[in-house]
């Protein structure tokens, strides 16, 4: 029996090997599932649909997290993942058979009730990890490295039978797990010997997690960069899914042997080189997005380190950070500098005006302050590039939206003051000042445009 401050359990060897091959079939299987669809949608109605999966798998990783974070036994989260991913398959297995009335209904469907099994299963594999093994990053990056070739599998490969075969194996791994694991106490994160873990100030450790946050988003852009570089093809796609889930791996090891810092440092600086000489060497592009992907359990050590308690929730940040990019390339608009000043135009008002309402409303804790920072950059930005994508952009539109945004902050809050009613508080009025001093900044705009 192996004993932390945080979770008992009975951990057996082989276990870490056991999340990462879930995660392998958990990635597969959710877009070996999703692409079987192209055919029943066409092209361009699964655009839409694999962008709306993308969302819900990630973006809802920050609250599943928070979930991860507060739950007494961790089995039940896996459980409720698995039941998510089985009701999207047999969903799509009756969308594939013609036997449920309404593809497009039945297909998003699906794709949200594969989201929330995605997102579950990450935030409690990742949890699991970081505290079991207390913040290995070795474990870190042999968990989160697999998921890459899972991907790659799963679009090049899709079939019945591949979905099929991915499915049977994920109810064997998690009979397997389960039966392996015994949970028996999970603490709250806000109790006092986490705080006692804490390296630095509240303020201080939430400045860095933003920091790490746009690290990732920046990441994400320089994986694209240097894959877009590379040929086209099936090989190709293949050998992608090898290096970056190998730089997922290494990068863990090197963070155990030579400090999150220097290898960090290093990943960096090789990877820029790699960059600038690759049109000249084609075998530089892999090794810099072998690079790049280093850099990927070094900033979840990192976070864990940054939030000790509240592990679920670190992970859970990091891969919502993932979204803003993903978005901005499949729009389009990813190497569009206006673009980036417009969304900054947007973001940094609305973060300022928020900070002073809880200011106003007397909340002086600087994890609730900087958290809100933080809420913001995960809920305006996706928000701002949907509207933007958006050609419609009616007022239904921006009303659903903004009550979403409602709900997912009044969520957040109440993580961290503790009473649902002042945190519906801190989010209807964050948002609705926020909302309505824009709203009267475009009027003025437009005042001014008509006068001069």
């Amino acid at each position: 029996m192996k004993r932390t401050g945080m979770i008992s359990l009975d951990w057996k060897p082989g276990m870490t090997s056991a999340l990462a091959a879930l995660h392998f079939l958990v990635d597969g299987l959710c877009v070996c599932c999703l692409f079987q669809m192209v055919e029943l949608l066409g092209m361009v109605h699964f655009v839409g649909l694999f962008v709306a999966y993308n969302v819900v798998a990630f973006l809802t990783q920050p609250l599943t997290g928070m979930l991860a974070d507060r739950l007494k036994f961790h089995e039940g989260m896996l459980a409720a993942a698995a039941v998510l991913l089985s009701s999207g398959v047999v969903i799509a297995s009756l969308l594939f058979a013609g036997v449920w009335p309404g593809c497009q209904t039945g297909s998003y469907l699906t794709a949200l009730l594969l989201g929330l099994g995605n997102s579950l299963f990450h935030v409690w594999g990742g949890r699991l990890l970081a505290v079991v093994t207390a913040n290995d990053a070795r474990s870190l990056g042999v968990f989160v490295s697999t998921g890459v070739l899972g991907l790659t599998t799963g679009v090049i490969f899709h079939s019945l039978p591949m979905l099929y075969g991915y499915f049977s194996l994920i109810v064997f791994l998690t009979l397997f797990i389960v039966k392996s694991q015994t949970a028996v106490t999970v603490a709250s994160p806000r109790t006092s010997s986490s705080r006692d873990r804490r390296l630095l100030s509240p303020a201080a450790a939430w400045l860095l997690v933003l920091v790490l946050m746009v690290f990732v988003m920046l990441r994400s852009s320089a994986t694209e960069a240097f894959s877009v570089r590379l040929d086209d093809g099936q090989t190709m796609a293949l050998a992608i899914g090898v290096v970056a889930m190998s730089g997922k791996m290494v990068g863990g090891w090197l963070t155990r042997w030579l400090g999150a810092s220097w290898s960090l440092a290093l990943m960096v600086f090789g990877a820029l080189i790699c960059f600038m000489i690759g049109r000249s060497y084609g075998g530089a592009l892999l090794a810099g997005l072998f690079l790049v992907n280093c850099t990927m359990p070094v900033t979840l050590y990192l976070a864990n380190k940054l939030l000790p308690g509240s592990e679920g929730l670190a992970f859970g940040l990091l891969a919502a950070a993932l979204m803003p990019g993903y978005l901005m390339v499949r729009s389009g608009w990813s190497g569009s500098g206006w673009m980036l000043v417009l969304l900054m135009a947007m973001l940094l008002p609305t973060v300022v005006i928020e900070l002073v309402v809880l200011w106003q409303l007397r909340e002086r804790r600087p994890e609730v302050l900087w958290s809100s920072v933080v809420l913001n950059v995960l809920t305006n930005v996706p928000l701002n590039l949907f509207l933007l994508h958006d050609d419609d952009g009616s007022f239904a539109t921006i009303a659903v939206a903004e009550a979403v945004v409602v709900v997912v902050e009044t969520l957040w809050y109440r993580y961290f003051v503790g009473s649902w009613q002042r945190a519906a508080v801190y989010s209807l009025l964050c948002n609705g000042i926020s909302y309505l001093v824009g709203l009267l900044a475009q009027l003025v705009l437009v005042l001014i445009m008509m006068i001069y």
